[in-house]
């Protein structure tokens, strides 16, 4: 796509701000902040609306936005002072001033008559597609109830929560100095979120008694004002950074699971018609804790349709990345060159969005399957520390780590991810099943396979058959003919190679299921 406006080209297809002809170099986030204003043309546009438009909803200063439009100013050369295109409305916003006209970007090799046709004026830029419609979660300041004087433990508690919770790339989560404002002014639930146009809000309290503190949150949906989740915290104070360090992250990745499940039943309830890109990505998220085949099938197609409505979308490309692995990880409906799709996603997810913690992670997994180890280290260090509080992240990169030989580690993200998500699907056990497998633990191996559950997937066969194997039990031959059944023409040392299993491992997986009666592939 491309919008012009007094000599200016933004090539989207590009990524080039061009002033007769010449290319002007512009940061990233300049770039996307000038596409925003050219797609908005006219009217004034808040700083909240730039935020979750550029910034994708993540809290930055009004510092940093005013950087971001002095920087757009003088890649146009605009004035602030008498400003030519981006003008200051005080107290609301900045406007767009100059007509834009918009048209499809043109392959290098068209022919002249089709340049001739392009190169006439275009009719002005129609009304844009409403942007997806991510939950918007407000925090209100937590009540101090403490006969000390612990307000700022309690102001404390709430910016963390809030700078927690703005990691989770779907949630648009209030900036503290919006929410503060409220502290003060008596201002009922319905009519807080009604102000700030939140779909949820948080409202807790903080009591400290002696050594010991309660904190007490609770979420609500704000257009029923049913109470989703509410929980209460008692810690010992010994070390008063470390309780508010746990129970932030804590209650930022429980609110972050609550907030998707809610949002999901309210996608389930809309129409094939109804969808937006965000509705399908949540449908399609469904596919991660089944791994069925059907489920897989049905995840591919929202997931394309998800992009193809909202090209901007790094979520969806970098889920979609996720599903077009699984062609390749499971078989799952296969269809050409697997990894390289996928590859192809999750760059794009990157480039889309480089501060996205679930796009990092299977950027890193993609790089897993390409045999790419060190380009996996590298980018899952980048995931777990953008949001170290998504229970997902944690276990996926903890999943591979055991599946390279690192199984202390991936067993202990594993197990964080399973603390803050007690809800978790059964393949975060897989870790922790592989690491008693490598102790020769064969009976706890058993055991943590009972918690994965999953009886249709061919991997919880192959574990259970291989410590069957190892343990001399005459079962062992029928969880193999199990594993057979889910995936006929099985090959036990091409399916380790693919995942990119360690060379000891790979052989202490064999000798299992060779005792439980594989013959040798």
């Amino acid at each position: 796509m491309q919008y012009r406006f007094d000599g200016f080209e933004l090539d989207t297809e590009r990524f080039e701000l061009r002033r007769d002809g010449a290319v002007r170099h512009v940061e990233p986030l300049v770039f996307d902040l000038l596409c925003f204003f050219a797609r908005h043309p006219g009217r004034v546009v808040t700083r909240d609306e730039i935020i979750d438009h550029v910034w994708k909803g993540r809290i930055v200063s009004d510092a940093t936005v005013a950087g971001c439009v002095k920087s757009a100013r003088r890649a146009l050369g605009d004035s602030g002072a008498s400003p030519a295109f981006i003008e200051t409305v005080r107290g609301r916003g900045f406007r767009f001033a100059p007509e834009v006209f918009v048209a499809e970007a043109e392959a290098d090799a068209e022919t002249e008559t089709d340049s001739a046709r392009i190169d006439s004026p275009a009719p002005p830029l129609a009304a844009p597609r409403p942007p997806t419609a991510r939950p918007v979660l407000a925090v209100l300041p937590f009540g101090n109830l403490s006969a000390e004087g612990d307000a700022y433990f309690a102001d404390g508690l709430t910016e963390d929560i809030i700078t927690n919770l703005a990691r989770f790339r779907d949630l648009r989560v209030i900036s503290r100095t919006s929410s503060f404002q409220f502290r003060d002014r008596g201002i009922g639930l319905s009519a807080f979120c009604a102000e700030l146009n939140a779909t949820y809000a948080v409202e807790g309290s903080v009591r400290r008694v002696g050594g010991r503190v309660r904190i007490s949150a609770q979420l609500t949906d704000a257009a029923t004002g049913m109470n989703l989740w509410a929980d209460r915290f008692d810690r010992d104070m010994e070390d008063i950074f470390a309780v508010q360090d746990e129970v932030t992250r804590t209650i930022a990745a429980t609110l972050g699971v609550k907030i998707q499940d809610a949002a999901l039943e309210r996608a389930l309830r809309k129409g094939p018609a109804e969808l937006d890109a965000y509705d399908c990505v949540l449908r399609a998220r469904r596919y991660t804790a089944t791994l069925g085949v059907d489920s897989h099938a049905e995840a591919r197609d929202l997931l394309e349709k998800a992009v193809a409505l909202d090209p901007a979308n790094a979520d969806a490309h970098a889920l979609l990345a996720n599903v077009y692995l699984a062609e390749h990880r499971f078989d799952a409906n296969p269809r050409p060159d697997p990894i390289g799709r996928a590859l192809a996603m999750e760059e794009t997810a990157t480039r889309l969005d480089p501060q996205n913690a679930y796009a990092r992670c299977w950027l890193a997994i993609v790089h897993f399957f390409r045999g790419e180890n060190d380009k996996f280290e590298t980018e899952a260090k980048r995931a777990l520390d953008l949001n170290p509080s998504d229970p997902e992240t944690l276990a996926d990169i903890g999943h591979f780590l055991a599946f390279m030989g690192e199984f202390e580690r991936g067993a202990a993200l594993s197990q964080r991810a399973r603390a803050l998500n007690p809800l978790h699907p059964g393949w975060y056990f897989f870790s922790a099943a592989r690491l008693h497998y490598d102790r020769s633990d064969y009976v706890s191996v058993l055991a943590e396979i009972q918690r994965i559950g999953m009886p249709e997937f061919y991997w919880t066969h192959l574990l259970r058959a291989a410590a069957l194997g190892q343990l001399g039990r005459p079962d062992a031959a029928t969880a193999l003919a199990r594993l057979f059944e889910l995936k006929p023409g099985f090959s036990a040392a091409a399916e380790l190679r693919k995942w990119n299993a360690a060379p000891y491992d790979t052989a202490h997986l064999l000798e299992g299921l060779h005792k439980a009666g594989l013959e040798t592939d």
